[in-house]
């Protein structure tokens, strides 16, 4: 898996894995890809583990994938599958579950949606570029899935409504094309007073 350049990101995988060899090979190799196993020995283990995750006393990393055998003591990994899916915490992560067992494709289906599986490996196990493969592509697929699930559950964002319009103007020269605006009234003109005329003095008559 791709990390970004100069950060270097280790998350936890779940594995539950009653055979040492396998569980082992299996630690080392989640180690080798860059993330960090999470193991437990059996059905019990992993049963009591998850009742500290759903108590909430585990104060560790939780896992983003669980990789479980299916024949195990105690609880099997399908049951622990369902227990999974009903603890809130880790209720979405992909589960890959692996068996030694021939299961039919309607045994599968039915583990699948009882026990909310996301995928079957035989054993034995690919080796160890396509089981990487395989485990990356189940959790990038699980991803997708929850990634639309929340889109088509997610609200619409409310429609805004549309502006008031601005009260419209009363018409005038302004608005109307091809007229220029009127131009400011000049101030009145105040009318002419009459200037009172001056008595001319009388013509001395000739003599």
């Amino acid at each position: 898996m791709s990390r970004p350049a100069g950060l270097e990101v280790i998350l936890t995988w779940l594995l539950v894995e009653d055979d040492t060899d396998i569980r082992n090979v299996v630690a080392v190799m989640i180690s080798v890809w860059g993330e960090k196993p999470l193991s437990f020995a059996d059905g019990n283990a992993a049963w009591a583990w998850l009742d500290s995750v759903a108590n909430g006393t585990y104060t560790g990393e939780l896992p983003e994938l669980a990789l479980m055998d299916i024949r195990m003591p105690g609880y099997t990994g399908d049951k622990v599958a369902a227990r999974i899916r009903q603890t809130a915490p880790i209720k979405d992560i992909p589960i890959i579950l692996m068996t030694a067992f021939s299961l039919s494709e309607a045994e599968i289906q039915v583990m699948m949606e009882q026990a909310g599986i996301d995928h079957l490996i035989n054993k034995p196990l690919p080796d160890m570029l396509d089981f990487k493969a395989i485990l990356y592509r189940v959790r990038d697929e699980r991803r997708a899935k929850l990634a639309a699930r929340s889109a088509a559950e997610g609200t619409a964002p409310a429609a805004t409504a549309a502006p008031e319009s601005p009260p419209a103007p009363s018409p005038s020269a302004a608005s109307t094309p091809g007229v220029m605006p009127a131009q400011p009234a000049a101030p009145p003109v105040e009318p002419a007073v009459p200037q009172p005329t001056q008595p001319q003095p009388p013509q001395a008559e000739s003599k």
